[in-house]
């Protein structure tokens, strides 16, 4: 799983596949996720909480990530 490991165990949200990618960028008080398939970008995801450090930041942007690749998936085969 490649959008953040250290989170999925303890997380609720469905794996993601593998091709899925995810990075994070941090902008004033703003973190940032792009979510990528195969390197192709599908999706941004936004948190702004400037009280969060970055590891917290990211673990709740995979949340975020993990539930829009499954609804994301689940809407592409319908």
């Amino acid at each position: 799983m490649n959008l953040d490991k250290a989170s999925a165990a303890k997380s609720s949200a469905p794996l993601a596949p593998p091709e899925w990618t995810m990075t994070m960028h941090k902008e004033s008080n703003q973190f940032t996720a792009e979510v990528k398939h195969r390197g192709v970008l599908m999706c941004r995801l936004s948190l702004a909480r400037p009280e969060e450090d970055e590891a917290a930041a990211r673990a709740k942007l995979a949340d975020k990530a993990r539930y829009w690749i499954s609804d994301y998936l689940g809407r592409a085969a319908t």
